[in-house]
């Protein structure tokens, strides 16, 4: 009966501090689970103790010689007893509540999740706090609501502990794809899949390699599209992983970037199998890989842990003004002086201050003197960005995770679209570009009124060449993000 006085005491305590606290913890539901064992218990041991005792009175035993608790509330060395112990149930009961509720907020904050193992998180908490879902606590995606994944996280968080106080954890900390929530349990709890996007603009702006690094932008459409309604015909690259159609993929890594069969499942029921000539699927492997099911976290899988590379980071400082063209031969400078081999973060800092003042002092003196200021603002604006993207340490930089958004610096979109994928008939799962966006400017003056065919776009011309690229070109023969293509 005390059990069960205890856990309902404990309940009533929990849920009025959950109706008192203004932002009560996301495992709300978990800390219920301790009264509820308890009261589980009392109210399994009240009938045991019930039947125990009719079994003793059948059986004619003896009454058990612990003397009787007699409580006479007329004798005031009673009354005091029973005032200490109801004063210290309820202070108990107070400590247990607060206590819970600060343990589970500590637990859910983003401080626990990145600065409790520092060396370890430091890369992934770094990039957290200047990615678009900085303001989306680590606990929500990770994590979630509900017992079974908090308790799947924390099993898998006593497997790491392990590791990290051994020492004997794998640098650079690979992704948790395995262990990452469906996105239907994630993103849709802000995201409305089924929301008609539409076309969305996107300006690109780039340097190229020269002395006055030369500024280049890429003006398109990127054509998201959305779902099919009675009103509306979808399209676009968000058409073919809602309802209306079902792809399916098998990857031959964990990192799902070798993929080598595709499915496409049509909402009329129809279907069509891809496989990849250049490297087909075994009936083998076939039956031993799992088949998965394309969803957000497929494409958008760097959401909030993004490492900028040095060509993207240098071109959003240059186009941001932070970074001036003023220096002879910058773009190509700036990203060959961040894209060093660097074994620590102090060793980058020397490292990159003694790569673009060494280059100036060698082919351009004047500089030393003359924008000395100026040379000098530029090493510490590249320091920055070396801190924020690039932990040698932990051997985490833009290199080490696959960003599955676009197709340039990794597969990308070309892990399916690909002219090597092909169907039993012949047919190829690339067809062309205009599929997924349209090419409405390019160059130095890409803000100046043009005609545009919205049905083709125009030709993509790389940058440095005058060469149209129309068919299908694996941009990542040569672009790594790094200095490889200087």
């Amino acid at each position: 009966m005390s059990l069960v006085l205890i856990a309902i005491l404990a309940v009533v305590g929990l849920l009025v501090a959950g109706w008192v606290l203004p932002s009560p913890p996301v495992y709300m539901g978990l800390l219920f689970v301790v009264p509820m064992v308890l009261l589980l218990a009392g109210a399994l041991l009240i009938p045991a103790g019930y039947f125990r005792e009719r079994r003793r009175r059948t059986l004619g035993l003896a009454a058990p010689r612990t003397p009787p608790i007699v409580i006479d509330l007329t004798l005031s060395r009673h009354r005091t007893v029973l005032l200490l112990i109801g004063v210290g149930a309820i202070g108990a009961l107070i400590v247990f509540t607060v206590g819970s509720f600060a343990t589970f907020q500590a637990m859910d904050s983003n401080e626990f999740c990145g600065q409790a193992c520092h060396k370890v998180m430091n890369p992934e908490f770094t990039a957290y706090q200047s990615a678009p879902h900085a303001r989306v606590k680590c606990v929500e995606c990770h994590i979630g609501a509900g017992v079974e994944w908090y308790l799947h996280a924390k099993l898998t968080g006593l497997r790491r502990l392990a590791a990290i106080v051994t020492g004997s954890y794998v640098m650079p900390i690979p992704t948790p794809i395995a262990d990452m929530r469906p996105s239907r349990e994630v993103c849709e709890e802000c995201h409305w899949p089924g929301r008609f996007v539409g076309y969305k603009e996107k300006v690109h702006d780039y340097f190229t390699k020269g002395e006055d690094s030369p500024r280049q932008q890429l003006r398109l459409l990127l054509k998201i599209g959305g779902t099919e309604s009675p009103f509306i015909k979808g399209f676009g690259i968000h058409y073919h992983m809602l309802g209306a159609n079902k792809v399916e993929y098998v990857a031959r890594d964990r990192q799902r970037q070798e993929i080598a069969w595709v499915r496409v499942t049509r909402k009329d029921g129809s279907s069509v199998e891809y496989n990849n000539e250049e490297f087909p699927v075994t009936a083998q492997e076939r039956a031993s890989l799992p088949v998965r099911r394309m969803e957000c976290l497929d494409c958008h899988n760097r959401p909030a842990h993004e490492f900028k590379s040095p060509v993207d980071a240098v071109d959003a400082a240059m186009a941001a003004g932070t970074i001036s063209r003023g220096l002879p031969f910058i773009k190509v400078r700036a990203v060959k002086a961040l894209d060093g081999k660097y074994e620590t973060n102090g060793a980058a800092m020397t490292g990159i201050a003694d790569s673009l003042r060494g280059y100036y002092k060698e082919n351009y003196p004047d500089v030393l003197t003359q924008k000395a200021d100026l040379l000098n603002k530029t090493v510490a604006d590249l320091q920055t960005i070396y801190k924020s993207n690039f932990f040698p340490e932990m051997k985490a930089k833009w290199s080490a995770y696959p960003n599955n958004i676009g197709h340039r610096d990794w597969p990308g979109c070309y892990r399916c679209h690909t002219d090597k994928m092909v169907s039993a008939d012949g047919k190829q799962v690339f067809t062309d570009c205009t599929k997924c966006h349209l090419i409405l400017a390019q160059g130095k003056a890409v803000n100046q009124a043009a005609a545009v065919n919205f049905a083709r776009g125009e030709p993509f011309v790389h940058p440095g060449f005058s060469e149209q690229i129309k068919n299908y070109t694996k941009c990542v023969d040569c672009h790594t993000g790094g200095a490889d293509l200087y």
